[in-house]
């Protein structure tokens, strides 16, 4: 017995040695110089690509808001926030990345580190991406690899660690990849959300992430923490839920301008991003009561649904529906980049640490309308929060958007398709990938969508 103790035991040592001596598992050698050259090439079209694309959101509508201004600033990848992230390192603080908004953010903060999302948006990262995993691998994937193969990404290059979600085979392969180059936590949903032993194992994969978190920041989240960071966050998701209810009503903002305050919180500084929020929604509210209109009033109005929209290169559809003719405005959608992230505070009956950290892991499990799950009653949050959302916002149409290579969104179309049928709404099923070739044909077949909503609304 002892003898095969001790055979284990070098076996154990041997297999990790020859780990160390593998090296990267996946990421082929790349020449320094082929490195430096993709990475400019690709970061100076990205520049010019969002400083265009703010441009033409604000040759949209004359008016913009003002305050708008602030988000199109942090909006930059390469600017300000980049600074401020690298200047925080250097005093000590850890950032956190993450790759799905089933990571918890409340830990995060709770051990005074900064949460950063690092799923890829670049198109021409996605190419590079293909060197690894085969094209039909979603788009999504394949950017975030091509983006850590050139370093191109400034928050992904910032993270001490990543926090990654394995809801899909594509991103339970992602996270092997980046474990070439950095510490990558999993973490993994059950499948069946709504039952006692789907949320003890997920209590335990929370718990394990803590102690991650804590053993990286050198921080111990204590129950004062972990407070302090739930009401933040709280306070974030009440201003985040003001600009919701004013886009309600008849649109004083368009869509792409809105969908950018929200993505901009997953990398900014949460707390200036809510104040931030907040006097722009006050800024509406006065333009809603001056009936300073953002479009005019009977503009179809949209809904986005399918796999996240991500800035910077992945603004095609938004930037379609807002500028086509006829015009569009999306006023709500369902994405996990969007509208999904700050929609549910967490839920505190009593402010001591169990009940707390209980409450943190049933906010991002319970209420979750990914098409990852499954259940008895065929995980019917998605469909309910569709369809209160489209009677909430006044939805005249809705648009499916799968990138090719997202299994989960699109068999959950048809679905989603007939209880959307039933209120009589309907719906475009439009793939696509991480490319700007098919611009010109989507463009065709979106504003046709809107043409028949057009005649719809005026009917």
């Amino acid at each position: 017995m002892l003898k095969l103790g001790a055979d284990l035991t070098k076996r154990r040592i041997l297999i990790k040695m020859e780990a160390k001596s593998v090296g990267k598992k996946y990421i082929p050698e790349i020449s320094q110089k082929e490195v430096e050259e993709l990475k400019n090439s690709i970061k100076t079209t990205s520049t010019k690509i969002m400083a265009e694309y703010i441009g033409r959101m604000k040759k949209t509508w004359n008016n913009r808001p003002e305050a708008m201004q602030y988000f199109d600033e942090i909006a930059n990848f390469f600017g300000r926030r980049e600074k401020e992230i690298r200047e925080a390192k250097e005093e000590g603080k850890k950032v956190i990345g993450y790759t799905c908004m089933f990571a918890p953010i409340e830990l995060i903060l709770a051990a005074d580190a900064i949460p950063v999302r690092v799923s890829s948006g670049w198109y021409d990262a996605a190419k590079l991406g293909n060197r690894i995993v085969p094209v039909e691998v979603c788009p999504v994937i394949r950017s975030t690899i091509g983006v850590k193969m050139i370093d191109l990404s400034p928050y992904l290059e910032l993270s001490d660690a990543l926090i990654t979600t394995l809801t899909c085979d594509g991103m339970t392969k992602l996270s092997e990849i980046l474990g070439d180059y950095k510490p990558v936590w999993t973490i993994c949903p059950p499948r069946i959300k709504d039952s006692e032993q789907s949320m003890a194992f997920w209590k335990e994969e929370l718990k394990t992430l803590k102690d991650n978190i804590e053993k990286l920041t050198g921080t111990k989240i204590t129950s004062k923490k972990l407070r302090s960071a739930i009401e933040l966050m709280h306070k974030a998701a009440k201003a985040f839920r003001k600009l919701q209810d004013v886009r309600k009503g008849n649109p004083v903002i368009m869509g792409r301008d809105a969908m950018l305050v929200n993505q901009t919180s997953m990398w900014d500084d949460i707390e200036r991003w809510t104040r931030k929020t907040e006097e722009l929604c006050s800024e509406l509210e006065k333009r809603a009561q001056e009936k300073a209109w953002a479009c005019p009033p009977d503009t179809p109005r949209v809904m986005i649904t399918g796999t996240p929209i991500i800035w910077p290169d992945n603004w095609k559809l938004p930037n379609l529906v807002e500028e086509a003719n006829p015009q569009g405005v999306i006023v709500v959608d369902e994405l996990c980049s969007e509208d999904r992230f700050l929609y549910d505070p967490v839920g505190v009956d009593e402010w001591n640490m169990d009940d707390m950290f209980n409450a943190v892991a049933e906010r991002y499990l319970l209420p979750s309308t990914c098409p990852c799950f499954t259940s008895e009653d065929g995980n019917e949050n998605r469909v309910n929060w569709l369809v209160s959302k489209v009677k909430e916002f006044r939805v005249d149409g809705v648009i499916y958007y799968v990138v090719r290579g997202c299994m989960l969104y699109a068999m959950e179309y048809m679905r989603i398709k007939k209880a959307l049928d039933k209120l009589n709404v309907p719906v475009y099923y439009l793939d696509t990938d991480y490319t700007r070739e098919d611009t010109g044909q989507i463009k065709t077949r979106v504003e046709a969508f809107l043409e028949m909503l057009k005649s719809r609304v005026e009917i």
